[in-house]
């Protein structure tokens, strides 16, 4: 047989194979699909045998965030300094991965645990009459997407989010006076980028509303009704280690909220 009629065939073979194992592969991702979702089914009718009622609506079709993990960025802070205090700053290394940045206006200090705290001179950065849109404009210079959780007569509070999904520990209290930011207080922030942590891997929705209603039995509480489920990040942190994501659940029922860790299915209260 020529040369050029067998590698024709090989190719056709070749193509066929390819295209069968597509075939397999889809038909198999199309099963697990299935099979997720009629796990997420039976979960909700087991809860609601037992007692919690819920707009099916408000449960999670499926676990779409990943564990991350992040490195300390410390020319972040440095930058994030610079514009909060509106011009270039002195650095000072404070010992356990502390340091403190300042100039005249006032200075800022960045802990490797994410806490942040700052004292501004009064006029020295002025949010503007509309005080929600200038704190998120500022936070949008310094690299932090958020959200405004409260406004109070002197004080914002600032919740980080990242790519749209609330960090649920990530909080900054702005204090202000005559429209002046004049210091951050009981802040935690997060800079860097983060990275998919492929150690680390997420339950089923199924799974996390079953460890949902043992957690909330192990902890001696009962909730006759789920109202809202919120999926975000917990954000944890060591004193030399990256700083990890954790997707989490909070979950609000009708005697109080909840949140469940869906790497480890864990459940703790939320004050």
């Amino acid at each position: 047989m020529p040369w050029s009629k067998m590698k024709n065939i090989i190719l056709v073979i070749l193509a066929a194979t390819n295209l069968a194992l597509l075939i397999l592969v889809g038909g198999r991702a199309i099963q697990g699909s299935r099979l997720l979702s009629q796990a997420r089914e039976d979960s909700i009718q087991f809860l609601r045998s037992r007692g919690i009622e819920m707009d099916e609506s408000v449960i999670p079709q499926s676990m779409d965030l990943r564990p991350q993990i992040v490195e300390r960025d410390l020319a972040s802070e440095e930058r994030a300094a610079s514009i909060l205090l509106d011009g270039p700053v002195s650095v000072q290394a404070r010992g356990g991965e502390v340091y403190r940045y300042f100039n005249e206006k006032g200075s800022v200090q960045f802990h490797s645990d994410g806490t942040v705290s700052a004292q501004l001179e009064k006029g020295a950065l002025s949010l503007g009459e509309d005080r929600p849109a200038g704190c998120l404009a500022l936070m949008e210079r310094m690299g932090l997407q958020g959200v405004i959780l409260k406004e109070e007569k002197d004080r914002l509070i600032f919740q980080q989010t990242w790519k749209g999904s609330p960090l649920f520990t990530q909080q900054m209290t702005l204090m202000c006076q005559d429209g002046d930011l004049v210091a951050i207080t009981s802040g935690r922030q997060m800079m860097g980028k983060p990275q998919e942590d492929t150690a680390r891997e997420t339950i089923s929705v199924a799974t996390a509303l079953i460890n949902f209603f043992n957690g909330v039995g192990t902890l001696g509480d009962v909730c006759n009704r789920i109202d809202a489920i919120e999926p975000g990040y917990s954000v944890s942190v060591s004193l030399s280690g990256p700083t990890l994501l954790t997707p989490v659940w909070r979950v609000t029922t009708d005697t109080g909220a909840y949140q469940l860790d869906t790497v480890t299915g864990g459940v703790t209260r939320v004050s």
